[in-house]
């Protein structure tokens, strides 16, 4: 994984989360660009890691797989 940013896309698209959590993140993270931030920056791993912690604590759940 290069950066932050493509683990929070494959976080996106293998768990259902809470839409004030999309909302937050995506709030935090346009800032973040537009004051000059990177994917590659340590801020955007730390909203993966809310992600991930989200999963972990089960406030996220895994989406059906249509085969």
């Amino acid at each position: 994984m290069k950066d932050g940013m493509e683990r929070i896309n494959q976080l996106l698209s293998e768990y259902d989360f809470p839409i004030s959590a999309i909302q937050q993140i995506r709030v935090r993270l346009g800032d973040w660009f537009i004051s000059g931030g990177k994917p590659t920056d340590g801020y955007v791993w730390q909203q993966a890691r809310y992600l991930e912690n989200l999963v972990r604590y089960g406030l996220a759940e895994r989406k059906a797989v249509i085969e």
